[in-house]
């Protein structure tokens, strides 16, 4: 992504993946990533870059560019739009590019940052992606009513899928 924020933190996140795989107290061969909104960008790009990272979470941090355009723009830091990757891919894209990676992204359905029709078009793209790849099983959408949140039914939800995962 050459030298953008998002590259540097999307390097630094390597780095700290790195360090905690490297720990004794730690199965280096079983780590995943859980992360939302801005920290669910930062979880994206660690699932597209990180080869040893065995399963993913994103919460609250998922649509399509298209339907962002008209009127969320302005709604989201610099983490949501890296310089050029509009170009190449879009989100779910991105999300997705390491299928059959097992991969949970978790949607609410009245976010004030996301349109709900751009969610349900990524978590269509995602799915499609990994049908693709021949592991539909490997990827899972959760659509919660409420705003923007990581509440302890999502907590709940995403620490047990995320332990099914690792174990």
């Amino acid at each position: 992504m050459g030298t953008t924020f998002a590259g540097v933190l999307a390097h630094e996140d390597r780095i700290a993946l790195s360090y905690l795989s490297s720990r004794p107290d730690v199965s280096g061969q079983r780590v995943g990533t859980i992360g939302l909104s801005g920290g669910g960008s930062r979880a994206a790009l660690m699932a597209a870059t990180a080869k040893h990272l065995s399963a993913t979470v994103i919460v609250g941090m998922m649509s399509t560019y298209p339907s962002l355009l008209n009127r969320h723009v302005e709604t989201h830091s610099w983490m949501f739009f890296p310089p050029g990757l509009s170009r190449f891919a879009d989100w779910p894209d991105v999300a997705a590019s390491r299928a059959p990676t097992p991969l949970l992204v978790q949607y609410d359905r009245d976010d004030a940052l996301f349109p709900q029709d751009g969610m349900e078009a990524a978590h269509d793209r995602i799915a499609g992606h990994y049908r693709r790849a021949g592991a539909a099983e490997a990827y899972q959408g959760q659509f919660y009513e409420g705003p923007h949140k990581f509440d302890l039914e999502m907590q709940e939800s995403a620490f047990a899928w995320l332990q099914t995962q690792l174990t």
